[in-house]
């Protein structure tokens, strides 16, 4: 979520099936038995790759039933939100497939097997701008097929979904964790999946909101963080907007694994590591 206005929130989440696509670069899969190495002496927070890694597989089995990130993917939803697309659930409805799109152009230095459908894309976010909702798909046709070949051809368009990740939920939700005391990896791993779905911006359910709600905290206190969790599944269960109330309160088990986690004390989120999501068993 972009925008600090009454628009629907990001999925629950969805089925690996809805998806229909698998992702380059990540090879563990759920419940499945595979080797694996111990994060590496270092900083035992999500400036570690071998953490943020982690963290980011147990996130996309909360977005995506899966650890791997679905970068190819690409379906419509009929969520409200037009074409979802891509490692975070870009949607041409909320501004963020857009911002790809052109990253994406940017970083292959001109047109781009996707530039064709940038006029759409800019077109939808003016009428999303001008209070419109954002299940518009006019001029997007065959945007799945060429983004899925595109992704699994050349990796910049990967890199360009990276970049945006990076710019609009990784760096802002790690801000706050700085700036809040949140030195854990497990502690910024729960800021950054908030911050995923509910937003970073000034709205009620935003990151920010919450944690404002939460209260100040006491270096890495763990109970803080539960407080935190806490009124985070208060805000799922009763979000400010009544459009929003299906989808998040179908998302409630992402604030039960994250409790379990901490209740197993995997603070510095070292692997191997295993948890459960919505019946679902994951292992990295």
């Amino acid at each position: 979520m972009l925008r600090d206005r009454p628009v629907l929130p990001r999925r629950g989440f969805l089925t690996l099936g809805a998806l229909g696509a698998t992702a380059a670069g990540w090879t563990v899969l759920a419940g499945c038995s595979s080797p694996t190495v111990a994060a590496a002496p270092g900083p035992k927070d999500l400036t570690d790759p071998a953490r943020r890694h982690v963290a980011e597989a147990v996130i996309s089995t909360f977005e995506n039933s899966t650890v791997e990130l679905p970068y190819a993917a690409a379906q419509r939803l009929d969520d409200g939100r037009g074409i979802t697309a891509g490692r975070a659930g870009f949607t041409s409805g909320t501004h963020d497939l857009l911002l790809v799109v052109q990253r994406y152009e940017q970083i292959a230095g001109g047109p781009t097997p996707l530039s064709k459908y940038l006029p759409a894309l800019r077109t939808i976010d003016r009428q999303v701008q001008d209070g419109n909702d954002g299940s518009s798909t006019k001029g997007l046709g065959g945007f799945e097929e060429v983004w899925r070949s595109t992704s699994q051809t050349d990796p910049r368009l990967n890199q360009a979904q990276d970049a945006v990740y990076d710019d609009l939920y990784f760096r802002p939700a790690m801000d706050r964790a700085r700036a809040a005391g949140v030195t854990t990896a497990l502690g910024q791993l729960c800021l950054l999946d908030t911050g995923i779905q509910h937003g970073v911006g000034t709205g009620p359910d935003d990151l920010p909101a919450l944690m404002t709600e939460t209260g100040p905290q006491a270096a890495d206190a763990p109970a803080w963080l539960r407080r935190f969790l806490e009124v985070r599944r208060q805000h799922l269960e009763h979000p400010a907007y009544e459009e929003t109330a299906e989808v998040w309160q179908e998302s409630l088990p992402r604030v039960d694994t994250l409790e379990a986690l901490i209740d197993q004390q995997r603070f510095d989120l070292a692997t191997p590591i295993s948890w459960t999501f919505a019946g679902q068993s994951f292992q990295v």
